[in-house]
């Protein structure tokens, strides 16, 4: 009898389990976008925690509102800030962020905290593979390319390196920039060289090269741009697309291998907003992919896998990079400094 009170029990659980209201990140019904619509309206807010630069997030932030008239109120940080920040509340109890925006392997971090829900949504059909982890719990926005820019004033394309090895000639010295905290970058590219050879190359360059350091993509973008730099190393190719367009000496090569990582976007498990949360997921892979692609950074949507394949890139793993990140964060700070 006993057997027979437990199976009943089981059995009345997995139907009350089977009865419970889907997630409306998890809703699939044809009048998905009409109920998250009506619920984000209700709600009346978003709370989106982004690492993205203010000058390309408003312009996503800016055309919500305007489409939906939902309110958004924003707090922006450095990467790893804004990861801590999101561990920190929800570990204090204090649930505020109803969308985070931050690179792959920090959404990874979060996902190990047990800090989000999984998002499924029609538009992911659009995407191509490296945008979408089997958990979905979160999903790839844009794609990063790290590229090679250089001054076009003071580097010839006759001397443009057509390979890695290249850059250890002896001309390059002096010349050459790379920022100091792109270890993602550094790992996966010393990855696909082989571990052994990618250290030595890395460590050949600095030290016979006089590779300078600095702290910030942009940062680094701006100095080759002034000639300070002649050519940096792992930077985002639409920063200098960005600079190249409005007339800046410069331009880039992409290095094979070629590395990307995505920008992943993922909505707290405890989100206060979950429908306009879910609402901007959906934009953000919309019309959001479309207004990335105007400042010409490149979408994980399909109609860039086209361009994306030119360079064929190798993208970061982001479980793998948090299991030896902090390994890591030591050996490149050890090679940039000849340790």
């Amino acid at each position: 009898m006993g057997l027979g009170v437990a199976s009943l029990l089981i059995a009345t659980g997995a139907c009350a389990q089977a009865a419970a209201p889907v997630p409306i990140t998890l809703y699939q019904g044809a009048d998905r976008t009409q109920r998250l619509l009506e619920g984000a309206r209700k709600e009346g807010a978003l709370n989106l925690y982004t690492s993205m630069a203010a000058a390309d997030d408003r312009l996503l932030i800016d055309a919500f509102e305007k489409k939906y008239g939902i309110k958004v109120k924003v707090f922006r940080s450095a990467k790893n800030i804004l990861l801590q920040r999101v561990i920190n509340e929800a570990r204090a109890g204090r649930n505020e962020a109803d969308f985070v925006g931050n690179p792959s392997p920090e959404m990874e971090a979060l996902v190990r905290e047990k800090l989000l829900q999984p998002v499924i949504s029609p538009v992911q059909q659009d995407l191509i593979p490296a945008a979408l982890p089997k958990h979905k719990m979160w999903t790839g926005f844009r794609v990063y390319m790290f590229v090679e820019a250089y001054n076009t004033d003071k580097v010839s394309k006759d001397e443009l390196p057509k390979t890695y090895q290249d850059l250890l000639d002896p001309k390059w010295k002096g010349r050459l920039g790379i920022e100091s905290k792109q270890q993602e970058w550094f790992y996966t590219l010393v990855q696909a060289m082989g571990e052994k050879k990618g250290l030595q190359y890395f460590r050949d360059l600095v030290r016979n090269n006089q590779v300078s350091q600095h702290n910030g993509n942009s940062l680094l973008t701006n100095m080759v741009v002034s000639g300070e730099v002649q050519m940096g190393l792992g930077l985002y190719s639409y920063l200098t697309d960005q600079r190249k367009a409005k007339g800046a000496p410069i331009d880039y090569i992409a290095l094979s291998p070629s590395i990307a990582y995505t920008d992943g976007l993922g909505i707290p498990a405890k989100a206060p907003h979950p429908y306009a949360a879910t609402l901007f997921y959906d934009f953000m892979l919309t019309d959001g992919q479309k207004i990335v692609s105007e400042g010409k950074a490149f979408t994980t949507n399909k109609r860039d896998q086209e361009t994306l394949a030119k360079f064929n890139p190798i993208y970061m793993d982001a479980p793998h990079i948090l299991d030896t990140y902090d390994r890591w964060v030591k050996l490149y700070d050890d090679v940039l400094n000849g340790r």
